[in-house]
């Protein structure tokens, strides 16, 4: 049996979430549905972007997502997307190519018939999806295959020997920040030479491998689980102490 993701910025006090959730049990029996999170922001795609880039991984291959962020832009479109061996169903607002640099090879538009008498939301047009894919149909035999969809671009860091600009893409729950440096890009650009990070007030000169090496109440910076650069605070609230927004420059400037 296939396993759904739910991922949106839906929230939990309206009904949407729930029609949603009903629609997909209505069609597919006691499917597995999982929450990844509908605290998404509204209408960030980006945010969407990040979180299930690095959370679809972790499941087993022929796991349906579904991501629902941003519905009110897409012109009544709604994709199914194969990538490594996952499904994606999400609608045309740019999420493909953000999450996977660009939309990946085989994505597929749904066809017209499966969107009647859905809301502006798709309930009813996602729940018929997912049934399909669990009954192992192909993406093809109910969508049709396009390259022309929205296509939006991440900022690239910025780097030279001895320096890397990159940019913060992400706020956790904790207040921490992560960037778009990677650690392939620190180890080629700044590998063992003295270091400065700069993130708006703070700075630090240590790459650490835990949060708790640094004294309470200052900046950490650490490769996080997905391999990029944090800066954070140890049992602090980076965001707000360190003044930290989402497209904030930071800066790894050789000593």
């Amino acid at each position: 049996m296939a396993l759904v993701t739910l991922t949106s910025d839906l929230g939990t006090r309206d009904f949407h979430l729930s029609a949603l959730k009903g629609a997909i049990i209505s069609h597919c029996g006691n499917i597995p549905v999982v929450d990844v999170t509908h605290a998404i922001k509204q209408f960030d795609i980006k945010e969407a972007a990040f979180t299930v880039r690095n959370a679809y991984k972790y499941f087993p291959k022929g796991s349906i997502h579904v991501v629902h962020v941003n519905s009110s832009e897409v012109d009544s479109k709604l994709l199914v997307a194969v990538a490594d061996e996952h499904y994606f169903i999400t609608f045309d607002n740019g999420f493909l190519s953000l999450a996977f640099e660009k939309a990946p090879h085989q994505t597929y538009q749904v066809n017209d018939e499966l969107l009647e008498n859905s809301s502006l939301l798709f309930e009813e047009a996602i729940a018929k999806v997912i049934e399909l894919l669990e009954k192992e149909y192909l993406p093809k035999d109910f969508g049709h295959f396009t390259t022309e969809t929205v296509n939006l671009r991440l900022l690239k860091p910025i780097c030279s020997p001895g320096s890397v600009r990159g940019t913060i893409v992400n706020i956790d729950h904790f207040g921490n920040a992560t960037t778009n440096i990677n650690r392939k890009i620190f180890e080629d650009f700044i590998g063992e030479k003295r270091f400065t990070v700069l993130a708006n007030v703070g700075q630090s000169k240590v790459i650490s491998k835990t949060y708790s090496e640094i004294e309470e109440g200052e900046m950490v910076c650490l490769f996080n689980a997905a391999g990029y650069l944090e800066v954070a605070m140890n049992k602090g609230k980076a965001e707000s102490l360190m003044g930290l927004k989402i497209d904030m420059p930071v800066m790894i400037i050789v000593d």
